[in-house]
């Protein structure tokens, strides 16, 4: 499951440097790009009728002469030219695999709460195979958008969001399968208060550089290429001057793909008026997804405007060589996947522990009272309640601690049971309970259970931020297991029973469903702004077996980074694995962006093995988006460094003053995450 070696890790994450340049040199960096070079010189052999189809994914038609398969569209290619035709799933709905039952392929916030990338990159490369059986080239990855696409979607954190969807991409484009980075839930979260943020407004990108844009933009560094899709929770228009911060800022040289009906601006004519196209151009649309009864604006649209010089020949052609530039950058071009497996029937693939492992990194240890998690063998049996719905996933994880040594029974509480007297009578003579909770309509039988005396273990198995625990003080301990896969029994039933040791942290904030008045967004830079401590807080975990101490920071600037070197001890007697978490702060003086996170190792330290880690910290986190000059403004002044393991766990701190800096911003192809120990 995890392998990390003792004293150094896996995991780490390098902030690269987001810049945004000067208009001048979009062609220069666009010609410096091996990919952008071929796309270039492919885009000026194709006719024009042929730069113009290759700017929709239709329908695929089906390769036995009937009816294509739902949902799965198709890039046409240009034969003449060796072009092959590309198949992809439309974005208009969350991503589903290719066989099995309907549900995303990762679990995106369990997967962000390892704080691994390399299991990141391992779930891409996963995927890419399995896209790739299915004759596929092209997949989105979430967990970043042009938009704030809600905690659920990407936690709240772009640094940690942006890298970790880099690294899957990363995975992908080593198996030549396209990542697009983007959202397509347009739906918020339902919050316990009923507030919910509004996202369709237009909003100009330049107000979401150091938000959601500056997750978009991290993805793209570190997978090292891809595509941005748009019009996910709202129309791409909906993001103004969005081809400005891409191609003149960012400098980047591949495609920004709509969903069905995202090129089109919200309330605009579905007839052939050719200025829906006119603005999708104009927004930085190259390709558009077309689904049966969604807008068509990239073909007859698109067409008219051509015809009556409303959109030049060469506009169309920079979007085709956008288009080829994503496509030769993740090799898709040269490797096309082939369509027999389409044809013939997918061969399963081979057994993966991958999302066994994702839970077995990412389930959060919350609170461990007595010490009653992992459960001992020699103190006696073990009773799991669960309700009706859960009696399922509770069997598969009775089988799990059964093979651990363990003596398990379970029990289901009927629908509705909480009250004294409800419960099975066999709860009253628990010694050991655990209870696997899916939701609030648990929370009197928890609270009922706990009254009775016995040690109470509870399993959260939702992926709900704001889930209430009343119970909290009455029970002894809690995971947080994100939502229910069968796969999660046999790693979930090797933590409970000390086989392994938790290592997970919150890549969301825990609210408890309480928000201090006129909180939009409940994350944990918001929490800080209002001096509120949540329930639990965002980067929080705890291990079973011991904790690590964190001693001489110290900090030191080197060109555009920050460079932040820490020691790791282990006082204990247990190797244990955390996730050393360093934010960054402006000086207090300046108003601007409260704390937030700017990088962190995941590390693995034994006893008596002291670790010496440098990490460095790109100086955008801390600067303020310059539109006019097109880069990121660091204000002179004293700036604060703090190490620990969480948002608000912070104990070591380090203050460096900075002289007035501009901070270019072009993207940057990132060296893989590696670990520097000194």
């Amino acid at each position: 499951m995890m392998k990390h070696a003792l004293t150094g890790s896996v995991a780490f994450l390098l902030m690269a440097g987001l810049s945004f340049a000067a208009p001048a040199h979009a062609a220069v960096a666009l010609a410096a790009s091996p990919a952008g070079t071929r796309a270039a010189e492919m885009a000026a052999r194709l006719q024009p009728a042929e730069q113009q189809a290759v700017l929709q994914a239709r329908p695929a038609p089906a390769t036995d002469g009937g009816e294509g398969a739902p949902g799965l569209l198709a890039w046409p290619g240009v034969p003449r030219l060796g072009l092959p035709v590309l198949r992809m799933p439309t974005f208009a709905t969350p991503v589903q695999p290719g066989d099995g039952p309907p549900r995303p392929m990762l679990p995106w916030l369990a997967l962000a709460a390892t704080w691994d990338p390399d299991l990141a990159r391992r779930a891409g490369v996963a995927r890419a195979r399995a896209e790739w059986l299915h004759g596929r080239a092209v997949l989105r990855v979430g967990g970043v958008d042009t938009l704030p696409s809600g905690r659920l979607q990407g936690g709240e954190d772009q640094v940690l969001a942006g890298s970790m969807a880099g690294m899957i991409g990363a995975g992908l484009l080593s198996g030549h399968v396209l990542p697009v980075f983007g959202s397509v839930v347009r739906e918020e979260q339902v919050r316990a208060d009923g507030a919910a943020p509004e996202r369709g407004a237009p909003v100009k990108a330049s107000d979401l550089a150091a938000h959601s844009l500056l997750g978009v933009a991290m993805a793209l560094e570190v997978a090292h290429g891809g595509a941005m899709l748009c019009g996910g929770m709202a129309p791409c228009a909906a993001v103004t001057g969005l081809e400005a911060m891409v191609r003149e800022a960012w400098h980047f040289s591949g495609m920004i793909m709509a969903v069905p009906g995202g090129a089109m601006p919200a309330g605009g004519a579905h007839g052939t008026d050719g200025a829906p196209a006119i603005d999708a151009v104009a927004t930085g649309v190259d390709m558009e997804q077309v689904s049966p009864g969604r807008p068509d604006v990239l073909g007859e649209m698109l067409r008219e405007a051509v015809r009556d010089g409303h959109i030049k020949p060469a506009q169309v052609q920079a979007m085709v060589t956008h288009i080829l530039a994503s496509f030769y950058m993740a090799g898709s071009l040269d490797h096309p996947p082939p369509f027999a497996a389409a044809r013939t029937g997918v061969q399963p693939p081979p057994v993966d522990t991958l999302v066994g492992d994702v839970e077995a990194e990412g389930a959060v240890l919350l609170q461990n009272e007595n010490r009653v998690l992992p459960l001992d063998p020699a103190l006696g049996p073990v009773l799991v309640l669960v309700h009706p719905a859960m009696r399922g996933p509770a069997d598969l994880l009775a089988e799990g601690l059964r093979h651990a040594g363990l003596n398990v029974t379970v029990l289901t509480a009927p629908d509705g049971a909480g009250a004294t007297g409800t419960l099975p009578p066999a709860c009253a003579q628990a010694a050991r309970t655990l209870v696997l909770s899916a939701s609030n309509d648990d929370n009197q039988m928890i609270t009922t259970l706990a009254e009775l005396g016995g040690h109470v273990a509870v399993v959260l198995t939702a992926d709900d931020p704001d889930r209430q625990m009343p119970w909290l003080d009455a029970v002894d301990s809690v995971v947080q297991g994100w939502a229910w896969r069968d796969e999660y029994a046999q790693p979930l039933s090797a933590l409970l029973s000390g086989q392994q040791d938790f290592s997970g942290h919150l890549p969301v904030t825990l609210t408890g469903g309480l928000y201090p008045p006129g909180m939009v967004d409940a994350n944990y830079r918001a929490f800080e702004r209002a001096h509120v401590v949540p329930l639990f807080p965002f980067g929080y975990g705890l291990s079973a077996r011991g904790r690590l101490v964190p001693s001489e920071l110290r900090v030191a600037r080197e060109g555009n980074h920050l460079n932040a070197s820490f020691t790791l001890s282990n006082p204990g007697t247990a190797v244990v694995r955390a996730v050393p978490q360093l934010y960054v702060e402006t000086p207090p003086d300046l108003s601007g962006n409260p704390r937030r996170l700017a990088a962190w190792r995941s590390v693995m330290v034994a006893p008596g093995h002291p670790v010496r880690l440098s990490v460095p910290v790109s100086l955008r986190l801390v600067g303020q988006w310059n539109n006019a000059a097109g880069n990121w403004a660091v204000a002179a002044g004293d700036y604060t460094l703090s190490l620990g393991f969480s948002s608000v766990m912070l104990v070591r701190h380090a203050t460096l003053h900075l002289p007035a800096l501009h901070v270019p911003a072009t993207l940057e192809n990132q060296p893989a995450p590696v670990v520097i120990a000194e």
